[in-house]
């Protein structure tokens, strides 16, 4: 027994009962200590305890029956350390005086519970978690969490909470394994800081109170295979276990063969792998039958394992939509849930933020992208009285908005709810290898009626079990997910496999206009000079005025005058304010730069040779930035549409792919529109387009027989992209959109639209050659029924060796993205040993330099670089 002295605050006047139940083993029993897990006393005696280097982990066990008393066992290595030290060093700390040594931070115990009700807390530099490091090298680190057994919810948090991390390369969870794996850049984040997002994410989780059910489907299909083989071949006695084991691996295949023949009213293949197995059971061959329910078995896993990884892929495809929102409460900003607001609450949107909800401005000045939405190139400005809605994004200005409308309310959720109301036409379209599979059916369904005519039974279930079917249902599926994987590797994320399928039917492509051809950020063109001022010095000043901000029209200034090579003014930050324009001191001057409103508000007369340039420009769909100095224009800068610079070599590419027409549909005006079409050697354009209307179009070419991608980035969007045969997205796009489309390109770029033309060729042309491994052996199998005698056991050994050859045909993207994943972290050695980072943390003995920093928390930065970024800002610390 040990009694703790009245000076300890963590157990005073508390008998603690200690037991070595094993080396390497301290058991601390206490009723009063460890009866709440997560109660204060058992929390401070946890942090308390890691205060001794020596112990590498707790676990905190609960009372599991009457008469069991709750207790903490600490471990640490016996081999480095003996029992003596390690309970002198606990004691020590358990022994100090309030205040002397307050303990590590422990984190909930609900993010370290097991399902036995344990709790398991490990050591990782100078942090408690629940944690296990199972294997780490610089850029990859591999953990467990006994909390994850069993619950996918959790393992989605985590996916959730790591998608929008700045530095995390790829993830990967399993609530099977109980483990995640992230790679990730350490020029950006540290080992430490991932723990500390995992732990945050698994505290803000809704944790389940059921284990999720097991799927032990390919694991029973599997353990039948030696049962059956025993059965069949060794002690017959097992038939019947054996046969009815195999009829319950089979029942997935009845169900699909109900579902056909009564719901689809059709033959498919899996009314043709029902009859296979009654086949079997009805001559006991039940050996080929468990390997025909263990190929299907196989086959569906790998299914699943395609959408779920799609879904996975998908959380990355959207930026960070806004979870939180700043409540205007007496005149003070108050952070709190957007599902907590009511209609006219004040809410405030800075520069750089999303608008949250729909609403109406009542105080304050901003420029707002409404791209996504309308599809603008340009910001809008918007003052009080104007409108706002969801999910465009302040580039200047602060404002206060009047709630409206928010969450499933607003505009963009109206339309998401159409969309998905609409989503009905995938069921019409069945993937590649199905339709080959069901094409099979009814040519061997005959056969093997002829082979149970003149054959008997055994004939008739070697012919059927030679189906053509069973090896492409596995082939093909593996063909995709290999392909998927490829293209993600790639930068490209395929939501819906289909649409490779249909991506090398395609005949059409349809470009959106703003935000698909064209960029963001527009450029400059024209520079008009007034009042004797020259083009320059117009630019120079407007450019020194926007120095300050990022939103699309200042980049542009600032990088025209970038190339004319110009050196900027300072400018007086004493009269410098932001609303329809910007007012700043430059040498002495007053300079404002901004809208021909904003000109008309500060009273600046405008020339004749700038209002004609105005009517011009605005004729071409284009707009302009006046300049005034003083109280007199100084000129314009006229803003255009920037083309991508990919776009040319693009057209090239889709013509030399087979893609015979090519159009733009915009909702600009017939001038500019035109001029595009007519640069980029478009077949087609449509201008002047609501938003409403461009599905309108997209059926129209339809109709004339084409078969029609469309590329798009906005709301306005969405309803042609559901309508299209294949849809394509770019990231940065709004989230209805790359929730609609078929495929989303990580990058803001058109460049992998020819590439993933040729990989969808690819995929097409590797399931073919799968049908062609398929279809020999097993026609030469049925030719060897009827001719040479073959019998149950060639057809097995000829259907499996197919099926076999097809898979590994089905696998050789994957030869691709290990040589992509072998190129990318080959780059990323090199990179880190140029920079010194690899060898720091790779020398022996106590890490020094960068690799101490490393160690303790800190991202790895380049030598002599004191400014390293620190990606991730948590909500539950203090800035």
């Amino acid at each position: 027994m040990y009694d703790a002295p009245a000076g300890s605050d963590v157990c005073t006047g508390v008998d603690v009962k200690i037991v070595i139940p094993d080396d390497g083993i301290i058991r601390i029993e206490s009723t009063r200590l460890f009866a709440d897990s997560d109660g204060s006393p058992c929390r401070r005696f946890v942090g308390r305890v890691f205060l001794a280097t020596e112990i590498d982990s707790v676990v905190i066990a609960p009372a599991m029956a009457e008469g069991f008393t709750p207790a903490i066992e600490l471990r640490f290595d016996a081999a480095q350390h003996s029992l003596r030290h390690v309970l002198e060093q606990v004691a020590a700390l358990l022994d100090a005086a309030p205040g002397s040594a307050p303990g590590m931070e422990v984190p909930s115990a609900l993010t370290a519970l097991d399902r036995h009700g344990a709790v398991h807390y490990h050591r990782y530099g100078q942090r408690v978690t629940g944690w296990k490091v199972i294997s780490e090298r610089v850029g990859m680190i591999k953990l467990e969490n006994r909390v994850l057994y069993r619950k996918a919810v959790l393992c989605e948090a985590i996916e959730r909470e790591l998608m929008s991390v700045l530095g995390v390369d790829r993830y990967e969870t399993s609530s099977r394994d109980c483990c995640a794996k992230i790679d990730y850049d350490p020029r950006q984040l540290s080992p430490v800081q991932i723990i500390d997002i995992l732990d945050g994410a698994l505290a803000n989780a809704e944790h389940p109170d059921r284990l999720d059910p097991l799927d032990l489907d390919l694991a029973i299909c599997t353990a039948s295979l030696p049962l059956a083989a025993v059965a069949q071949f060794a002690m017959p006695a097992l038939l019947p276990v054996s046969a009815a084991l195999f009829a319950y691996t089979a029942i997935p295949s009845f169900r699909g063969a109900y579902g056909v023949l009564f719901k689809e009213r059709r033959l498919g293949v899996d009314v043709l792998d029902s009859i296979v197995v009654l086949g079997c059971l009805a001559t006991l061959h039940v050996f080929p039958g468990a390997i025909l329910a263990w190929c299907l078995s196989l086959g569906r896993y790998l299914v699943r394992r395609t959408e779920d990884n799609s879904k996975k892929l998908l959380l990355g495809a959207f930026g960070k939509q806004p979870r939180y929102v700043w409540l205007v409460k007496d005149g003070i900003e108050i952070e709190m849930s957007l599902d907590r607001l009511d209609k006219g609450d004040i809410v405030a949107v800075h520069t750089g933020e999303m608008v949250p909800i729909d609403g109406i401005i009542v105080e304050g000045l901003a420029m707002i992208d409404q791209h996504a939405l309308t599809g603008e190139s340009v910001p809008a400005e918007k003052g009080i009285g104007d409108r706002v809605f969801a999910s465009t994004v302040m580039v200047a200005g602060k404002i206060h908005v009047a709630v409206e409308r928010s969450g499933g309310e607003t505009a963009t959720a109206k339309i998401a709810q159409i969309l998905n109301d609409s989503a009905g036409y995938k069921l019409a379209s069945q993937h590649k290898g199905e339709q080959l599979a069901d094409k099979a059916v009814i040519p061997t369904l005959c056969l093997g009626g002829l082979a149970l005519t003149t054959l008997g039974p055994p004939g008739a279930v070697a012919v059927v079990n030679s189906d053509l079917g069973t090896g492409i249902r596995m082939a093909a599926p593996l063909a995709m997910l290999s392909t998927l994987a490829l293209c993600a590797q790639k930068g490209v994320l395929v939501k819906d496999g289909r649409a490779l399928d249909l991506l090398c039917q395609v005949d059409t492509v349809l470009f959106d206009k703003t935000g698909t051809l064209t960029r963001e950020r527009p450029e400059v063109g024209r520079v008009i000079a007034a009042n004797g001022f020259r083009p320059l010095q117009v630019l120079r000043l407007a450019a020194a005025a926007e120095r300050r901000f990022h939103h699309p029209v200042a980049l542009a200034i600032l990088q025209k005058a970038a190339e004319q090579n110009l050196r900027l003014p300072l400018t007086d930050a004493t009269q410098y304010k932001v609303g329809y324009g910007i007012t700043v001191g430059i040498d002495g001057h007053r300079v404002r730069v901004g809208s021909r409103r904003f000109m008309e508000l500060e009273g600046v007369p405008l020339t004749r040779e700038v209002e004609e340039a105005l009517h011009e420009v605005h004729r071409e769909g284009h707009t302009m930035v006046m300049v005034a100095v003083d109280d007199q224009l100084g000129g314009a800068l006229e803003l255009r549409a920037s083309i991508r610079p990919e776009v040319r070599g693009i057209v090239q590419g889709l013509r030399e792919r087979d893609i015979r027409h090519i159009a733009i549909i915009s909702g600009d005006h017939e001038a500019p529109t035109r001029k595009l079409a007519e640069e980029l050697g478009m077949d087609r354009y449509f201008a002047q387009v609501l938003p409403e209307d461009k599905a309108d179009y997209v059926e129209k070419l339809q109709h004339e027989g084409r078969k029609v991608c469309f590329v798009g980035d906005g709301i306005n969007d969405a309803i042609a992209l559901k309508k299209a045969n294949v849809s394509v997205s770019l990231r940065g796009a709004t989230s209805i959109a790359t929730d609609t489309a078929h495929v989303v390109f990580m990058e803001q770029s058109l460049g992998k639209l020819c590439e993933l033309r040729d990989i969808a060729r690819d995929l097409n042309r590797n399931v073919r050659n799968s049908w062609l491994m398929i279809l020999a052996p097993n026609l030469a199998c049925i030719g060897g029924v009827f001719t040479l005698g073959f019998g149950i056991g060639a057809s097995v050994v000829t259907n499996n060796i197919a099926a076999l050859a097809a898979l590994a045909n089905g696998l050789l993207p994957m030869r691709r993205v290990a040589e992509l994943q072998a190129e990318r972290r080959h780059i990323l050695e090199m990179e880190l040993r140029q920079s010194g980072l690899l060898r720091d943390v790779g020398t022996q003995g106590p890490p020094r330099g960068l690799a101490a920093d490393f160690m303790r928390g800190e991202p790895l930065a380049a030598p002599g670089n004191a400014n390293a970024p620190y990606p991730y800002r948590t909500g539950l610390a203090a800035d």
